[in-house]
């Protein structure tokens, strides 16, 4: 299974899913779902974690609740939205005990509350075996923008530049699974900061899970417009461009605007990175050599 191919498949099964369902305003293929209910757009999102997957055993439970809620929060922000309340499901292994259970419990509901997002329900289960995975997901519901509304990764346009906030790669240590995957803010002050500054000018927007380069490829994709990107210009964290753009797990913001575009907002520094064009792919440009984006980043398989 690769999941580029699947999300496509999805994607493509889904594509007439709002004139079926009218209310269905974006379907599966972005950060978060929009549907309208009654009068009112929302934001509906899902996420997981799941141990060796994307956190080491023996990570303590607070951050790993920490980091159920955060990724679903983040895609949140990628909209420049606002958290309402969460969902969240555990499946423990059979030596899972009661006093773990309890304190994961309560971490979760303590960082949902810590980003004005409670947690309002969800479900347990017992897996059959000590050595299966402790898995959390988080269903977030959230609203709009009041002024701008969703910002969707399929907005970007020609003469667009290409931007990201903060800093890219370096977010985990292999020695200890640490580092700010675990510990990262999503980006929820510097959306709404962008929107309300950018208005109808800030055209697409998504947050980084799985590296610049891949992200920037899906973006390019649903905007069905090219993508190049300076090599020199990604701010980076880590040693060298190439890794800053394929580790992953920045949870960054990655967006496309036209006009004046302010150099920070709210708590982070804004570098523009590359720019939008017509035709379609995403490549990076490093000296004279241009490089297929798509290969750098995450793909589970």
């Amino acid at each position: 299974m690769r999941e580029s191919d699947l999300l496509s498949a999805i994607a493509s099964r889904s594509a007439n899913l709002g004139a079926r369902f009218p209310h269905v305003l974006t379907g599966p293929g972005d950060d978060c779902a929009v549907v309208r209910i009654g009068t009112t757009d929302c934001l509906l999102t899902v996420d997981q974690v799941i141990e060796d997957r994307h956190f080491k055993k023996g990570t303590p439970l607070d951050l790993i609740a920490r980091k159920a809620i955060a990724r679903s929060i983040s895609d949140i922000a990628a909209m420049a939205g606002t958290p309402i309340c969460a969902l969240a499901t555990g499946a423990f292994s059979k030596d899972f005990d009661q006093a773990h259970a309890d304190e994961l419990s309560a971490a979760l509901k303590r960082w949902g509350e810590y980003w004005n997002c409670p947690l309002v329900g969800g479900d347990i289960a017992s897996l059959p075996r000590e050595t299966d995975p402790l898995t959390l997901t988080v269903t977030v519901l959230g609203s709009t923008h009041a002024a701008r509304g969703p910002i969707l990764r399929s907005g970007a346009q020609p003469g667009d530049s290409i931007y990201v906030t903060g800093k890219l790669g370096g977010s985990f240590d292999p020695a200890t699974g640490l580092g700010k995957h675990l510990t990262f803010e999503p980006r929820l002050a510097e959306a709404r900061a962008l929107a309300d500054a950018l208005g109808p000018n800030l055209h697409a927007m998504m947050d980084l899970s799985d590296g610049l380069g891949r992200d920037a490829s899906r973006m390019a994709d649903a905007s069905r417009a090219h993508f190049e990107l300076q090599a020199d210009l990604i701010p980076r964290n880590a040693p060298d461009w190439h890794r800053a753009a394929s580790e992953g797990e920045d949870y960054e913001l990655l967006f496309t605007a036209s006009g004046h575009v302010p150099a920070a907002v709210a708590n982070s520094a804004v570098t523009r990175i590359g720019t939008v064009s017509s035709g379609s792919g995403c490549f990076i440009i490093e000296s004279t050599n241009s490089i297929n984006a798509r290969d750098l980043g995450w793909d589970h398989t």
